[in-house]
């Protein structure tokens, strides 16, 4: 009999949702991204191989600017009607602080997270959406840790030795190895 396969172990970087209809999380395994799309009723599955992975690309969106000029319109109106009022006990006083506060709550929750963005992983085969990444932070800390791990999968290249692969690839002619870096 053969040994059952080791299971993988995952460890979650991101998840988010879009429009309240669908989750999406984003796990790492041992040498692949997972990215999970679900709706409550199917399920979708995109394996992104670290050694595969050629960029991450991340365009800020006018999501959160346009969300934080709509709640803090808002907000500055019910702010001038609260304190137009002399009578702060007043039902119309009081509606406004029950609608407000919950607003302020977005408000604020939104300003904390920091700006938006649509982010795609660069592989041989084209870009992969990954909905999960819709802040700018997290994809700053997913390219952080990923960094090594990539390096790991693919190996590194030193700079010069890049830009000289590039110059011989545009020329036309043959790269020589690069020699080895000096301590």
């Amino acid at each position: 009999m053969s040994s059952p396969a080791r299971p993988i172990k995952y460890r979650r970087i991101a998840h988010g949702t879009i429009a309240m209809i669908m989750r999406c999380s984003l796990w790492l395994g041992d040498d692949h991204l997972l990215s999970v799309k679900s709706t409550g009723y199917t399920e979708e599955y995109v394996r992104i191989y670290l050694k595969d992975l050629k960029g991450v690309v991340a365009r800020r969106t006018r999501t959160w600017m346009l969300l934080n000029v709509i709640l803090g319109s808002l907000l500055a109106l019910f702010g001038i009607g609260i304190l137009s009022t002399n009578d702060i006990s007043s039902p119309g006083t009081i509606a406004l602080f029950i609608v407000g506060t919950p607003l302020l709550i977005v408000f604020l929750v939104n300003l904390v997270k920091g700006p938006t963005c649509k982010t795609n992983l660069l592989t041989p085969l084209g870009l992969i959406d990954i909905p999960a990444l819709q802040r700018s932070r997290k994809v700053t800390r997913l390219i952080k840790e990923l960094r090594p791990l990539v390096a790991a999968q693919q190996g590194s290249m030193l700079r010069s030795e890049l830009l000289s692969r590039y110059d011989n690839q545009r020329t036309g002619t043959p790269s020589a190895p690069a020699a080895p870096p000096t301590p």
